[in-house]
């Protein structure tokens, strides 16, 4: 009796766990989108760094090294890293991030760019959901759309050189769906790295808290960018539509 007591407890106390966890990803998730955001418009607002971003190369490059040295330090290195850390290293690539798309200010109308973000949001939200309830194991089709985007980010690259835009279209389609998908299987992801969260380390339950945001965080920007890419209201094409009014 006692021992069905406790397992009773114990399985309580693991799915108390469970939901403490995934409440935080989300959390951490929604805050690291809200710092991009901050960042992006007040970036714009600074001349100096639109400069670097329009201007310098070498600047740009230097965010995109330092935010891919940020994703594999705490993918990697994770169980090495205080609670601290990890939350220092995801502030600081929210911001860069932030920075680093901060011209959508300058290339997309504002009602757009709402629009667009409205648009991920459900998408995010349907396919999250789905891979948190499913019972269906993801991890083939994760693994197999994480080598449709190896294709995908090889075409990209070609085509710098082709300049062909029916390959920019076709790519960017097959990406949104590419991401969706991973979205559902980093949602299941998370239910396991939930599970195997010792109760009494809360310092593991924070860490693997920014582990989990960053992935989503990840899944949800690609999937806005492409979304904005495709179905953004360009600021230039209306200027265009005004001049063409003007002079009818």
């Amino acid at each position: 009796m006692k021992k069905k007591f406790y397992n009773n407890n114990y399985f309580k106390l693991k799915n108390n766990i469970l939901v403490t966890y995934i409440s935080n990803v989300y959390a951490w998730m929604a805050f690291g989108l809200l710092l991009t955001a901050l960042t992006a418009w007040y970036s714009v607002k600074i001349p100096l760094i639109l400069e670097l971003i329009f201007t310098n190369k070498f600047f740009v490059f230097i965010i995109f090294i330092l935010q891919l040295m940020i994703v594999l330090i705490l993918s990697n290195s994770i169980n090495k890293l205080t609670a601290k850390t990890a939350i220092i290293l995801f502030i600081i690539y929210s911001i860069l991030t932030g920075i680093s798309i901060s011209s959508i200010f300058l290339i997309y109308t504002y009602s757009s760019i709402c629009t667009c973000f409205f648009v991920t949001s459900i998408m995010f939200s349907i396919m999250s959901i789905w891979g948190h309830t499913t019972k269906k194991d993801l991890t083939k089709i994760g693994n197999l759309s994480l080598m449709c985007l190896v294709g995908i980010l090889i075409s990209s690259i070609i085509n710098i050189w082709l300049q062909n835009s029916y390959i920019i279209w076709i790519t960017s389609y097959i990406s949104i769906i590419i991401f969706t998908i991973i979205t559902a299987w980093d949602t299941q992801k998370l239910k396991e790295i939930g599970n195997n969260i010792i109760i009494q380390h809360n310092d593991q339950l924070k860490k693997y808290s920014i582990l989990g945001a960053l992935l989503l965080y990840l899944d949800f920007i690609n999937i806005y960018i492409l979304i904005l890419k495709i179905l953004g209201t360009r600021l230039n094409k209306i200027k265009e539509e005004d001049k063409e009014q003007e002079i009818n």
